[in-house]
């Protein structure tokens, strides 16, 4: 079924200009024309638009590195969240980002490459093809001003403690999800969303709410 852009716009819940924008940036295919003013749109525009807003919104992913994901050779809207699964380093902020090693990164922080194995060996920073990406640097910086604000290196040694046991429940997670269904992409959909957006949901309102709490008991 093909539809206008006033019904596209009001079924997608996005703005004209966004669509627009979206088919500028090769996301969307360009509309029918079997009329010279005439502008027809595709029915999976829908999901397009909602998988697109959907990796804006909850992985904070510019349209450069949703480009990547979408222009994947593999990739396939109606099994959109599949793909996801070989693109992760998108996500996790490797691809279209500058890499560094080791000694460049010691230096922009002023730190030595003893404290930086300290950090890879603890299991607080990882390589990624043996170097090093923005993201990392983010975390470097973190630490070092972690570290300078004396920062409890406990909670640091519990965080990877978690981290290591959550992610085995995570994997077995996703092969129970994978194992008997009929529809991959909803179901690593469901994964994504509990593991990437519930969990650190979670977390942090646990934290916030303790933190409420605490701060009530002092009243």
């Amino acid at each position: 079924m093909l539809m206008k852009m006033s019904q596209l716009t009001k079924v997608s819940d996005t703005p004209k200009s966004t669509i627009l924008y979206y088919i500028k940036e090769d996301l969307l295919p360009e509309p029918h024309k079997p009329k010279p003013n005439q502008h027809l749109y595709e029915e999976s525009c829908v999901e397009m638009i909602e998988f697109i807003k959907y990796l804006q919104n909850h992985f904070g992913l510019s349209i450069s590195e949703i480009k990547t994901i979408v222009h994947h050779k593999d990739f396939d809207f109606n099994k959109a969240f599949e793909i996801l699964l070989g693109t992760l380093d998108v996500i996790m902020g490797k691809s279209g980002q500058e890499t560094i090693d080791e000694k460049e990164l010691c230096k922009r922080f002023g730190i030595s490459d003893k404290k930086l194995q300290e950090y890879v060996n603890q299991g607080l920073l990882f390589k990624r093809d043996g170097y090093f990406t923005q993201k990392e640097l983010e975390i470097v910086e973190i630490l070092c001003e972690g570290e300078a604000n004396g920062i409890d290196t406990d909670i640091l040694q519990s965080y990877i403690e978690h981290a290591r046991e959550l992610a085995k429940l995570e994997v077995q997670l996703g092969n129970n999800l994978l194992k008997d269904t009929s529809n991959r992409n909803k179901a690593l959909k469901s994964l994504f969303d509990t593991t990437l957006i519930l969990k650190p949901y979670l977390f942090n309102m646990y934290t916030l709410r303790t933190y409420q709490s605490e701060k009530d008991s002092r009243l």
